[in-house]
């Protein structure tokens, strides 16, 4: 059976240079039960396009715009999308779980098989499209930080995790569904999510509640174990892997 990811001189001569490599290209070269999804049949220009109006607001337009203007409190808004991202997060826990096949999916070591259609394989493929779509939503705390002129939590770290895993997600959805690796960092993601936004929700009803919250200095601990149990299996999948190509690593670092 031919590869599916096989880019054609054919295609690419019809399509004629740079625009082929523009346009066709992404649906050639990707994994074609995802390259006639919105925001991946495009190619990435979509997304970059999303990803640099964010970058923008954050640290151009939006300080600017709130220079000579006092911060918004927002309460009612942010209290709606923080419960609203809780429920989301707690959802796809368990969907991750689900494509983990409740763990057991983490001992697979194959780069995954392309041309995989059964309906439970695509099921999966269109609930992690979902998932990665809510990437997109998270951006939105970073807007209420702005409005809010709370600039000293939009930090550098910040900043890279809301833009590469928007970026990381369109790669993997666009070449190949399937690494259990990002599906585990799916999971673990989903469940920090969960107590974070929680956290932003409760704060939301101001000083009152304030000191129930005395667990927000455990959120920045969780986050690290997160980094420190996907560093651990990434160096599993890299010591057990069967055909993972090298690029798959460098993006598992990048993240």
């Amino acid at each position: 059976m031919s590869s599916p990811y096989k880019v054609s001189g054919e295609s690419m001569r019809s399509s004629g240079g740079l625009r082929y490599y523009l346009q066709q290209y992404w649906q050639d070269f990707g994994d074609q039960r995802t390259n006639g999804l919105p925001l991946i049949r495009e190619g990435p220009w979509a997304m970059i396009f999303v990803m640099s109006l964010y970058l923008l607001f954050v640290r151009k337009v939006g300080p600017r715009m709130m220079k000579h203007r006092d911060p918004y409190q927002l309460r009612l808004p942010m209290l709606a999308y923080n419960t609203a991202m809780v429920a989301i997060n707690y959802y796809f826990f368990f969907q991750s779980l689900l494509w983990l096949d409740y763990g057991r999916g983490l001992a697979n070591f194959k780069w995954p098989d392309g041309h995989d259609r059964s309906e439970r394989t695509m099921g999966y493929i269109w609930s992690f499209y979902l998932y990665w779509l809510t990437k997109f939503l998270d951006l939105l705390d970073t807007v209420f930080f702005v409005l809010r002129k709370k600039y000293t939590q939009i930090t550098p770290l910040h900043l890279y995790h809301h833009t590469v895993v928007p970026i990381l997600g369109w790669m993997y959805l666009w070449h190949r569904w399937g690494s259990p690796a990002i599906t585990l960092f799916a999971l673990l993601n989903s469940a920090v999510h969960v107590v974070m936004y929680s956290y932003y929700a409760l704060a939301a009803f101001g000083p009152r509640i304030q000191k129930y919250l005395w667990w927000k200095r455990y959120i920045t601990q969780i986050q690290l174990i997160q980094f420190a149990l996907l560093c651990l299996y990434g160096f599993v999948i890299y010591s057990y892997q069967q055909n993972y190509p090298p690029f798959a690593f460098w993006l598992a670092a990048s993240k």
